[in-house]
């Protein structure tokens, strides 16, 4: 009976530690600049937004961290925002009209202005880790 209280008492001391070191390793978020805020929502959220935004990339200001390392739809070998590789991040591709996109470069119709696309690359390249 005492080893078996005593196993317990290992095993719960263990898991209480398991949890605490896996959350004292996740990495924040990146902090996501109000210049890049405001640049996304003028030329993006008008469409990736709602229930159900365009291949399900939601670009309002509560949901660009999800696109931090997410796979794109169109590429899923490709990540949205890529942290390890900012220059492969799929947004940033859409945005310039790389070669390597699938559909049509963004946003579509009117392009972004070119002040807008370098501070957006700015930021992606800055979070190279």
């Amino acid at each position: 009976m005492k080893k078996a209280a005593l196993l317990m008492c290992t095993v719960v001391t263990l898991a209480g530690l398991a949890s605490a070191l896996s959350q004292a390793t996740k990495e924040p978020a990146p902090v996501i600049p109000s210049n890049v805020v405001e640049i996304l929502k003028k030329n993006c959220a008008g469409c990736h937004t709602g229930q159900r935004p365009p291949a399900g990339l939601s670009l309002i200001a509560s949901k660009i961290a999800a696109a931090f390392n997410a796979p794109s739809t169109e590429k899923p070998a490709l990540k949205l925002i890529d942290t390890a590789n900012p220059e492969a991040s799929y947004l940033l591709k859409k945005i310039l009209g790389s070669g390597d996109i699938t559909g049509s470069r963004m946003p579509k119709g009117k392009h972004m202005a070119e002040a807008d696309i370098e501070a957006l690359k700015a930021w992606i390249l800055s979070l190279k880790k």
